[in-house]
């Protein structure tokens, strides 16, 4: 019986979609760390795009947001592996608060 209210429908990923987000989730320390509040106070999930160029990378913070895909740069790091690029890039994007400075805030604070 629809009261009105829509219906959740899950989403389905593709294996590849979900190997990136599971991949996201660790660099990041858990899937929760991932999930972010927008001014408006709509919750978004943040992934990381990890550029790699030799041993560097330029790492790029990204969400969709009203049909629109948000990026703010988060810096270039050094970094043996792609996985070691989105462990720097989380670590950089708490510790110099890029997303506070844009007046976002985390759902589960970092400790």
């Amino acid at each position: 019986m629809n009261n009105g209210t829509p219906r959740r429908v899950p989403v389905r990923l593709s294996r590849s979609h979900r190997t990136a987000a599971l991949e996201q989730d660790k660099a990041a320390g858990g899937a929760e760390l991932r999930k972010m509040r927008t001014k408006s106070g709509g919750v978004v999930t943040v992934s990381l795009e990890i550029f790699e160029s030799g041993a560097t990378a330029r790492v790029i913070l990204r969400f969709k947001w009203c049909a629109a895909t948000v990026q703010r740069p988060v810096g270039i790091v050094t970094a043996s592996s792609r996985f070691e690029a989105l462990k720097l890039g989380w670590k950089i994007i708490r510790e110099q608060k890029i997303v506070e400075k844009e007046g976002w805030s985390w759902v589960v604070p970092s400790t």
